[in-house]
């Protein structure tokens, strides 16, 4: 019986994979309690399913206290993108205290810098490139990649944020069970299994989906891990601790991106555009 419910849960959690995972709740899990849980994917976002959004503010925030020996090193970061339309936004990322990269669209132009005491480079940008929300994403992947398929989402009641139907999961590791065996493993052995380059520890947050578009409009997730080459010791400063926040808010209105002041541009450097000459001879000078 309890092989059966987990089999049926692993099978859930693969069977949704495109935009219409959320269409209806599936068929319910009820678990030994007799509570009825339903597990599904959430839609993945892309940097088309967020060229449907229209223009919109997307923050995150990342707040990580690193292993004692340094495998994953601690971090705080803030990252921040005011997405206007096509060819014009504007990116940025904090570290603990500073601007550490920014990142300016506007037309066929793009102006970077990598601190706030510097001065833009300028150069062409490619028409239509969404690399930038590709970053964006990045963010959340990088979030929640350790965990690999031990990541579980949670089907909840639907709700709204901002006025916009939202469909709601909850996250958290997913049972392990044994090839062929009635029995649910341990993290660390699952996570052997699974070759994760860490064994997951704990997991849990909220993910607020957009009906209308499948985009993420909220995620807030907490958890912990242990790097692989620190197997079995139990000491606490050897968990990776993480907590992880971003939103993207959409906007009626498109927010007006400028240019930087030509005193924060750096000026180009001259090139030399002179031919080099082969040195005369003269001749009876003994040349060849």
């Amino acid at each position: 019986m309890r092989l059966a419910l987990l089999l049926s849960l692993l099978l859930l959690l693969v069977a949704c994979s495109g935009r219409g995972c959320g269409d209806e709740i599936p068929t319910p899990v009820v678990d030994e309690l007799g509570v009825e849980v339903h597990y599904e994917n959430p839609p993945a976002n892309s940097p088309g399913t967020l060229l449907s959004l229209g223009p919109h503010l997307w923050e995150a925030t990342l707040k990580k206290r690193g292993d004692a020996a340094r495998i994953h090193p601690s971090r705080v970061a803030t990252s921040r993108l005011v997405w206007a339309e096509l060819d014009y936004y504007e990116f940025q990322e904090f570290g603990k205290d500073s601007l550490r990269f920014e990142e300016r669209r506007v037309g066929p132009a793009v102006f970077r810098r990598t601190s706030g005491d510097t001065r833009f480079s300028e150069l062409a940008g490619m028409p239509g490139d969404t690399l930038i929300l590709q970053r964006s994403l990045s963010s959340w992947h990088a979030v929640i990649s350790p965990y690999g398929d031990q990541l579980a989402y949670q089907r909840g009641e639907n709700s709204t944020i901002d006025g916009r139907a939202v469909w709601v999961y909850s996250l958290g590791l997913a049972p392990q069970i044994a090839p062929k065996a009635d029995k649910e493993l341990t993290l660390e052995t699952a996570a052997n299994l699974a070759g994760l380059a860490v064994t997951p520890v704990e997991l849990s947050g909220s993910l607020y989906v957009d009906i209308a578009t499948g985009n993420r409009l909220l995620a807030e997730v907490e958890g912990s891990y242990v790097p692989r080459r620190t197997l079995g010791n139990t000491d606490p400063s050897n968990e990776v601790h993480f907590t992880y926040r971003e939103s993207r808010s959409p906007s009626q209105l498109a927010a007006t991106i400028l240019a930087p002041s030509a005193g924060q541009v750096r000026s180009p450097k001259p090139r030399n555009r002179s031919v080099p000459q082969r040195p005369k001879t003269v001749p009876g000078s003994g040349a060849p």
